[in-house]
């Protein structure tokens, strides 16, 4: 694999990253939309007990070939990179200009999604009605409600377990699920201040989640990839009210303000979307 190749996945893998401290959107959307998503789960889902023997015997060339490691690494680095260099910076878009960030990838989901269900040419009443299930199961999730947790070895380790799972689907975004068990802040904190304990600890628990979630995506989209990637793109379509950009309290409002804005980034978002390659 060439150098730019691998600079490209870098950088596609830096924008999952920034997708997922952003509550609402997930990483696994962005690595759909980016035509990365089947390659990604591929690689993960082949992580077992042989690939700890090969790192510990540096036999690096085995690894690569059970992991396809000239394309896992350079996605985990652009991702581990973004988070830690763009963790700050998040927490003052979201602040300061949410609107706008939101109506950005609400754009990108939204046409993207369409697009990605356009191109498969759905014709049976299975194809819709899978598309439907998903886009139910992604509006659910903004009616449910914060938890309050402690902030226990145990909690933050279930967080990372939860979080990573979600954030490997479309649509459910790992972020948010931090959001509703009262992690999201603590762990942003965590990153922030370079907290390595708990970072560790939400780190195994991310691992963990890795280990057992991905190997069941890799089963669906090898054996039934149209209905997974219609109940995907479906789920994206769904949680799309969590990135609506007009919110008061976690309920959607009618926009305010300026919106002359909001909306030529909505639109550029769009035209982005149409020249990303999905899978």
């Amino acid at each position: 694999m060439s150098l730019n190749n691998r600079s490209i996945l870098f950088l596609k893998g830096m924008a999952m990253g920034i997708s997922d401290l952003i509550p609402g959107i997930s990483g696994g959307t962005i690595a759909l939309l980016l035509g990365i998503y089947k390659d990604f789960i591929s690689s993960l889902k082949s992580i077992n007990y042989k690939s700890f023997i090969y790192l510990i015997r540096l036999d690096f060339k085995k690894l690569n070939n059970q992991l396809n490691l000239c394309f896992l690494l350079p996605v985990f680095f652009g991702i581990l990179s973004s988070i830690f260099i763009f963790s700050s910076l998040i927490s003052f878009l979201l602040l300061d200009y949410k609107v706008l960030l939101f109506s950005f990838f609400f754009g990108l989901i939204f046409f993207s999604s369409i697009r990605l269900i356009s191109s498969l040419k759905p014709t049976s009443t299975l194809d819709f009605l899978t598309v439907f299930v998903g886009l139910v199961i992604g509006l659910s999730f903004f009616f449910v409600s914060s938890l309050s947790t402690s902030n226990s070895i145990f909690s933050i380790f279930l967080a990372g377990f939860i979080a990573i799972s979600a954030m490997l689907l479309p649509g459910i975004s790992g972020s948010y699920i931090l959001l509703i068990l009262g992690k999201y802040k603590f762990m942003l904190d965590s990153i922030s201040s370079f907290n390595w304990i708990n970072i560790l600890i939400f780190s195994l628990g991310a691992i963990t989640g890795i280990l057992s979630f991905s190997k069941m995506i890799h089963y669906l989209l090898q054996n039934y990839y149209r209905s997974t990637i219609f109940f995907l793109s479906g789920l994206m379509m769904g949680a799309l009210n969590k990135v609506w950009p007009w919110q008061l309290d976690n309920k959607i409002v009618l926009p305010e303000g300026d919106i002359l804005m909001p909306f030529i980034i909505f639109i550029i978002s769009g035209i982005i979307s149409y020249n990303l390659k999905s899978e």
